[in-house]
C-alpha cells in the first residue's frame, strides 16, 4: 500500500486519534480536560504536519 496518495485518509485517522485522546479525558475521566484538550491539538497539529511532509500533494485533475 502506497501511503504517499493516501494523504486524505491519513488525514481522517489523525482526526479521529484526536477525537479519541479528547474523549478519553471527557467522557472517559482518564485524565483532566485540560490535559485532554492538549493531547487532541498537539495530535491534531503534529499528524497534520507530518502528513504534509511525508506525503505528495494529491493529483489536480
Amino acid at each position: 500500500m502506497n501511503l504517499k496518495s493516501k494523504r486524505r485518509e491519513l488525514q481522517g485517522v489523525n482526526g479521529a486519534a484526536g477525537v479519541v485522546a479528547a474523549l478519553g479525558g471527557f467522557v472517559g475521566h482518564l485524565y483532566s480536560p485540560a490535559v485532554a484538550i492538549f493531547c487532541a491539538f498537539a495530535i491534531w497539529i503534529l499528524g497534520a504536519t507530518l502528513i504534509n511532509l511525508l506525503t505528495d500533494p494529491p493529483d489536480k485533475g
